[in-house]
Parts: structure tokens; C-alpha cells; sequence
């Protein structure tokens, strides 16, 4: 795994007071990134190899950031498993919801997040690195990948004005998000193996919900490839590389990078709770 490590100021002299820390476990490694709430601002993006869960705290506190010290930190688990339930399920079996959607018990026990933005829960099977260094951080609010997805597609549908698609590709599984106007209108996840597979799952979502192939905005971000941009926009007019939220500021090093798409996940966490 290459490192990148871009920070606007050494590590060791902010003040985690004001910071919210966000960690991706990636496999092989971990990365991180540190947003200054009073500033609104992501300041720093580090991507490091590491062989455990206790080697990601040790490489941390080598870089002079304490994650015990950290009052807000979000962790981001890649499920495979996810589903959506109402916001408010007193007297609703978690359990019946899961198997109507994977026809199975959990096989871990099902941990929730709340996503505000959409009224609805994100129940799904955290991974064992991503318990384990929950564990380690008992303060950490631990979030599936897709709640970031799902929000940044609500906020991109108010900016649109319309049907906002956002879709995420990555390890062989596509996640697709549909918002119409802040409400949304579907997420869900597909197992896919070539670009023609995600294409089929975007026009299948076209034709069900009967969008504009001309005037429906679609983002992707994740695993892509310059293949699945150009094969989706013969068929979408208004496709594109997800951009940055525009209510947050994002330091010019950040900017640049020519990956920066990999990482919406990352920087979208922060909005989750909006």
C-alpha cells in the first residue's frame, strides 16, 4: 500500500478538542482524516499500511495523534451486509427486518447507525477489525461506509434541484443511492463482475423509477475506472466524478489529489449527522 501523508500543520501541536477524527480501515491498512469543526474544514488526509488493528493506534501515536485523547471519533467499516429500517422501530423485529432482506440470522450481533438525513437506520454486520478497534475507542461511533453514501446523495439531490444518483463502486460490489429533492428514494447494493453489470443496475434503477436519462445528475466515487465513466455517460448525459461537499473546505493539498474520489466515504462521514 504507497503512504500518502498530507497535513496542514504538525500533528503533534493541534488540539484534538478541536478536531473530529474520521479512520477507514482499508485492508493493509488504515487511513484517516482530521476535520476542524469550527473551521468546517478538513485539514489533513493520511494512508498508511498497517498489519493490525493495534498497529493502526501505534502508528497513529507515532505521528503525535493520541486517539484516546480524540472526544469525537467516527470509524468506517466496508460491510457487505446493510439494510435500511425506519428511524424510530420500537416494537419492529430487527431481526425479521434482516432476513426479509438476506433471508438469514445475522451472523454477528447487528449494530445501528442513525441516519439523520434519511429518517432511517443503516442496520448492518461490522467487520471484526472494525468491533475490535471499537473496543479500543469506546468513545468512536461506528458508521458503515454507505451512511456517508447515503447522505452526501441527499444533500447532492438539493443542490441538483432533482434526481440526484449517487453510485459506488468498489471490490466487485456496486452501491447505488437515489434522492429526489433531500428525500430518498433507494439504496441498495449489487454484486457486480464487469462494467456492463453496473450498468445494467443504473438502467434498471432508470427504468423502475422512471428518471431523465438527460436531466438526472450521477456522481460515482470508490474503485472506478475511466472504462465505467464512459460506458455509463453513453447512456446518462449528466454523469461525473463525485466533488466535494461544498459546505466543507478542504485544505489545497487535498484538492489536488488525482484520487481524491477514493475517499468520499471518508469526508462525506461528517455530514451523516447534518
Amino acid at each position: 500500500m504507497q503512504d500518502i501523508e498530507i497535513s496542514q500543520s504538525p500533528l503533534k501541536s493541534i488540539n484534538p478538542i478541536d478536531y473530529t477524527i474520521s479512520i477507514r480501515l482499508l485492508p493493509g491498512g488504515f487511513c484517516f482524516a482530521l476535520y476542524h469543526r469550527q473551521q468546517q474544514q478538513f485539514t489533513t488526509l493520511y494512508r498508511k499500511a498497517a498489519n493490525s488493528v493495534a498497529d493502526v493506534v501505534t502508528q497513529c501515536e507515532a505521528m503525535g495523534v493520541r486517539l484516546a485523547d480524540f472526544g469525537q471519533v467516527n470509524l468506517l467499516d466496508d460491510c457487505k451486509k446493510w439494510t435500511l429500517a425506519p428511524l424510530h422501530i420500537e416494537g419492529l423485529d430487527i431481526k425479521a427486518i434482516w432476513k426479509l432482506n438476506f433471508g438469514s440470522e445475522p451472523q454477528t450481533s447487528l449494530n445501528k447507525s442513525a441516519i439523520a438525513p434519511a429518517n432511517a437506520l443503516c442496520l448492518f454486520e461490522p467487520s471484526g477489525k472494525a468491533l475490535q478497534l471499537k473496543e479500543m475507542l469506546p468513545q468512536a461511533n461506528l458508521y458503515p461506509l454507505q451512511a456517508a453514501d447515503i447522505a452526501y446523495t441527499i444533500q447532492g439531490s438539493l443542490v441538483a434541484k432533482g434526481n440526484f444518483m449517487g453510485i459506488d463502486v468498489r471490490d466487485k460490489q456496486v452501491n447505488i443511492y437515489l434522492a429526489n429533492m433531500g428525500k430518498l428514494q433507494l439504496a441498495n447494493a449489487y454484486n457486480v463482475e464487469t462494467d456492463t453489470d453496473i450498468l445494467y443496475f443504473v438502467m434498471n434503477t432508470v427504468r423502475i423509477f422512471q428518471l431523465s436519462q438527460t436531466d438526472t445528475t450521477l456522481e460515482l466515487w470508490g474503485d472506478l475506472t475511466p472504462e465505467t465513466i464512459n460506458l455509463i455517460g453513453q447512456y446518462m448525459k449528466r454523469v461525473s466524478i463525485a466533488k466535494p461537499y461544498n459546505r466543507f473546505d478542504y485544505m489545497s493539498a487535498i484538492k489536488k489529489l488525482d484520487n481524491i474520489y477514493e475517499y468520499y466515504d471518508l469526508f462525506n462521514i461528517a455530514i451523516c449527522a447534518l
